[in-house]
């Protein structure tokens, strides 16, 4: 039976050790064939505005937010910099959007995180309205806009993707959106979490095979595993303790991990926390280990369904060069025509 692929790529994740360095790297990137950006935002630096950067010393490359919080602006904010972007990278840029943490958007940004799952929606639904030119008039139940128009043109429908996590969310990303962002889910779990979106795209009668799936890898290349997890440990081990993530270890078969992880985090025992995320949990959330091995992870997430491979090199900024270099040829000679479960479709 024959079927048909998506072109699979390669993406890198920036910034890198600071926003003065994202240059270079985008350009040595693109110099290996790289065809993606894709910039994170937590509590560093702005990644629309390091986005408008790139446009312009960076020109042809997709560049895409994975992601920012959709909670710390208003729709408005968001729509504005996605025209604004949009114009910059003449159509090649996505509009990736999540949910974040209840750390980043109630205590640090102080906004609200109450009904999680209706906000995710309503943004999607007013941002579609307010990035298609029209006067907007919403009035959700997180979420109003009255009489809203965006003063400008966006080179044609900006995309917008959905970082999501659990059933619910990726269930309402087939529903709505063009694309997936996932993060820290090991290749293995693939197969499940796509499911989900295929389910939510085949309830509303969309075609599962036109929703983009974004990886975000974080790779560490070296020889020491037992150094490689440990350096996971202390930079990712924190979001396991967080709801979302930690729903979503427990979901995808580490569920003896994410209730220590979870019991010992109400209590404060932080030693307790640092426990449950054990070497499985570590190799699930980052690709670790020799050149070789890493390439082949990364080929294993094509295999499974992945059409972007974003590579984020963690550990040492100065040495993001030769893994973005080392890692170039990872999908070279890659036959997709029967793997992928939304990337495969029978004509």
């Amino acid at each position: 039976m024959e079927r048909t692929t998506k072109n699979v790529r390669l993406g890198l994740t920036l910034p890198i050790g600071g926003a003065q360095d994202a240059a270079p790297l985008a350009g040595a990137a693109r110099a290996c064939g790289y065809e993606e950006l894709w910039l994170a935002e937590v509590g560093g630096g702005d990644a629309y505005a390091l986005a408008g950067a790139l446009a312009v010393s960076a020109p042809g490359m997709r560049i895409g937010t994975a992601v920012t919080p959709a909670q710390t602006r208003t729709p408005m904010v968001h729509a504005m910099a996605a025209l604004t972007l949009s114009q910059l990278t003449g159509g090649n840029f996505i509009l990736g959007i999540g949910l974040s943490s209840p750390n980043i958007v109630r205590d640090w940004g102080g906004q609200p995180y109450d009904r999680p799952l209706t906000r995710l929606r309503e943004h999607v639904e007013v941002l579609r309205a307010m990035l298609s030119g029209g006067k907007v008039d919403y009035e959700g139940k997180t979420l109003a806009s009255k009489r809203f128009r965006l003063g400008g043109t966006p080179v044609g429908q900006v995309p917008i993707y959905l970082g999501a996590l659990n059933e619910h969310a990726l269930r309402l990303t087939g529903e709505l959106c063009d694309g997936v962002i996932l993060n820290m889910v090991p290749e293995r779990a693939l197969p499940q979490i796509l499911s989900a979106v295929r389910s939510g795209a085949e309830a509303v009668g969309r075609d599962a095979a036109q929703i983009e799936v974004v990886a975000r890898l974080h790779v560490l290349v070296t020889d020491d595993l037992a150094m490689g997890r440990g350096l996971v440990r202390s930079v990712f081990g924190a979001y396991a303790a967080t709801p979302g993530y930690n729903r979503c270890f427990e979901w995808i078969g580490f569920a003896d991990e994410a209730r220590q992880i979870r019991d010992c985090f109400a209590k404060g025992d932080r030693a307790g926390v640092a426990a449950g995320v054990t070497d499985e949990l570590c190799d699930a959330m980052a690709v670790i280990g020799n050149t070789e091995n890493v390439r082949a992870r990364v080929r294993s997430y094509a295999e499974q369904g992945v059409d972007v491979c974003v590579i984020n090199p963690i550990a040492d900024p100065s040495s993001a060069g030769g893994i973005i270099e080392a890692l170039a040829d990872s999908l070279d000679g890659l036959d997709l025509r029967t793997s992928g479960v939304l990337r495969a479709t029978t004509p």
